[in-house]
């Protein structure tokens, strides 16, 4: 007597994977117009710039060592001694380094694709004191034995120079002096140099002067650099400590990298926030000391920063609506099922594949409109018109209007509550897990005094009395 209601139910349930097909399709386009996005942006770095990452300046002291070798000739076993030039680096870091930067966002447009950019302004200042620039010049000369002390040069990187917009002029003391291109350091030549002023040579003699100018007080130095961005920009703060500040107009901010920073307050305005670092911290010196000897990548990718983000874009947003689909297509049929058999109406499997190929093509209509219109419109667009369709047809399957309405307002229901959902970016799982259980509780209350038994047996009579009116003559 269960024997049809278990096939009633199988081929429910087979219609029901079967839809699977085209969500799962409608999951791909999304994916695939996300990639399209990406591609866009990729255009747009091409010809504006891609992200950015500054490592603010320090001192490089390009020094020669004279290296003593001692040759054997394998025939007289005469010993010579020789002596060559090899070439080596110091890197002296601030002691205080500040960044100011106020950044300016804009949109630049790839087809009918909207990429944030951006244009800001660092202020950058330094302070190295006397007794830093002196233990730095001793350790060089004691090292050097007579060798060659090179210009010695102030150096940035910039992860992409074309987006430096004008040429910077490095205040030093009181002297001005332009930069150049280029970092000159071989491990990453991307960014900036200038020279500073003549240092005298290396001597060993006892007494000999090593200081750079007669130096008395702390060095400071400033500079300003225009660049150009997108998406995000970060920085490698070189210094004892360092003070970064940020502010922009962008409303949705994401703090990437090593450090958080000490201070934050975002608003629909923009953001202002700021980062206090100090050696303890960064283990800049150790970093310092392995790029001395070419080792560089640990400095390099210290950075931290913002990415300028939309808070849920519309293929996120997509795609979370899509995950809930297979949920909405079993509320509608368990709906289904109970008018059919609450209201004793036979509703044909083509029935509900045609409800739930109508609940599928919502996803579609959404991620096409919403590629052309705010989100918004297009979610209420799409939920209008697949429930304006499914009333104007279920008043026939459900015999009535009154009871299509019914379906038609718990299915606007599930979309304002999806909508909810999936704009929701902290707590969408949450929410999720939450819509998922009051589902299945109404649909329990719901079902609570059915006799599934008689239901059966109701089933086997209607299949037993079909089969007896095709008997007959």
């Amino acid at each position: 007597m269960q024997k049809n209601l278990s096939i009633k139910l199988a081929i429910i349930g087979f219609v029901t994977l079967l839809l699977l097909i085209p969500l799962g399709m409608i999951s791909d386009k999304i994916s695939e117009r996300s990639q399209f996005l990406d591609q866009a942006k990729q255009d747009v770095s091409e010809s504006w710039t891609g992200q950015q990452t500054v490592m603010t300046a320090m001192v490089v002291f390009p020094y020669e060592v004279n290296q003593e070798t001692t040759l054997v000739d394998k025939i007289s076993q005469k010993k010579t001694l020789h002596i060559s030039k090899l070439a080596k680096r110091k890197f002296l870091i601030p002691d205080n380094i500040k960044i100011n930067a106020r950044i300016t966002n804009d949109m630049r447009h790839k087809g009918i694709y909207q990429i944030p950019v951006y244009t800001t302004r660092l202020d950058i200042s330094g302070q190295i004191n006397n007794d830093s620039w002196q233990a730095m010049l001793k350790e060089i000369k004691n090292e050097a034995r007579g060798g060659r002390l090179g210009r010695p040069y102030i150096t940035t990187t910039v992860s992409d120079p074309r987006g430096i917009n004008s040429i910077p002029t490095l205040m030093w003391q009181d002297k001005k002096i332009p930069f150049q291109p280029g970092s000159k350091l071989l491990e990453n030549n991307r960014g900036l140099h200038a020279y500073l002023p003549e240092m005298p040579p290396i001597s060993d003699k006892p007494g000999a002067n090593v200081s750079a100018g007669s130096l008395s007080e702390a060095i400071k130095f400033t500079f300003q650099l225009e660049l150009r961005g997108m998406e995000a920009i970060s920085f490698i703060p070189v210094g004892q400590a360092a003070n970064v500040q940020a502010s922009s107009t962008w409303p949705h901010p994401q703090f990437i990298g090593e450090f958080l920073p000490v201070s934050r307050n975002i608003s629909q305005d923009g953001y202002q926030a700021s980062w206090k670092i100090t050696s303890f911290a960064s283990n800049i010196s150790d970093k310092i000391a392995q790029c001395e000897n070419k080792v560089c990548q640990p400095l390099f990718t210290s950075d931290f920063g913002i990415k300028h983000i939309e808070a849920v874009d519309i293929y996120l947003q997509s795609e979370r609506s899509v995950k809930y689909g297979m949920l909405f297509i079993g509320l509608s049929f368990i709906s289904f099922f109970i008018f059919e058999v609450i209201m004793k109406l036979p509703i044909h499997p083509i029935q509900y594949t045609l409800v739930g190929f109508a609940i599928a093509i919502f996803y579609l209509l959404l991620i096409s409109l919403s590629e052309h219109i705010a989100f918004l419109l297009a979610y209420l667009i799409a939920s209008l018109a697949c429930t304006a369709l499914l009333l104007s047809y279920l008043r026939y399957v459900l015999a009535g209007f009154k009871q299509a309405f019914a379906f038609a307002a718990l299915l606007l229901l599930l979309y304002g509550t999806l909508y909810i959902i999936i704009s929701a970016e902290d707590l969408a799982l949450a929410m999720g897990a939450l819509l998922t259980f009051v589902c299945l509780a109404i649909v329990m209350f719901t079902t609570r005094h059915i006799d599934w038994y008689q239901v059966g047996e109701q089933l086997n009579s209607k299949h037993n009395a079909a089969l007896t009116a095709k008997e007959e003559p």
